[in-house]
């Protein structure tokens, strides 16, 4: 496995486990007992007929990759209270600078429907706007 495959794994989750969510330490693949050590797991398993395509392969950490065998990744998922692989750093950076917009208008329209003096409303949107970029929603 070359260094730039392992790097395009590790970056689909920005780093994190795709099963519970867990901090991986790119330095520790396939170290077991590691701080953060971590596996490529296949989310179809390729005894369910799964490929060595790379959107098949995630990292995951070395308890969730063993624990999952040939089971369905959501019922890992599932054991560990996530629904959904973590996000890598461009949907976030895309996913909050969609939400500020949204804040920004949603914080002029309530300040300038309660009537606010024009510096009042452009806080209002400046605040609606960090709030939006601070709480990422998955989309």
């Amino acid at each position: 496995m070359t260094n730039d495959r392992l790097n395009l794994i590790y970056d689909k989750t920005h780093g994190y486990c795709h099963l519970c969510h867990k901090k991986l330490a790119f330095i520790n693949y396939g170290i077991y007992g590691a701080k953060g050590a971590w596996h490529i797991e296949h989310s179809k398993a390729k005894a369910n007929g799964g490929t060595d395509h790379l959107n098949n392969l995630y990292a995951a950490c070395i308890a969730c990759n063993l624990e999952k065998g040939v089971l369905h990744t959501m019922t890992i998922r599932r054991r560990n209270n996530v629904t959904s692989a973590p996000l890598n750093k461009v949907k976030k950076d895309k996913i909050r600078s969609n939400n500020s917009v949204g804040g920004g208008f949603i914080g002029f329209i309530i300040s300038a429907a309660l009537g606010g003096p024009p510096l009042a409303i452009a806080a209002c949107a400046l605040i609606g706007a960090k709030i939006g970029y601070d709480n990422p929603v998955k989309k």
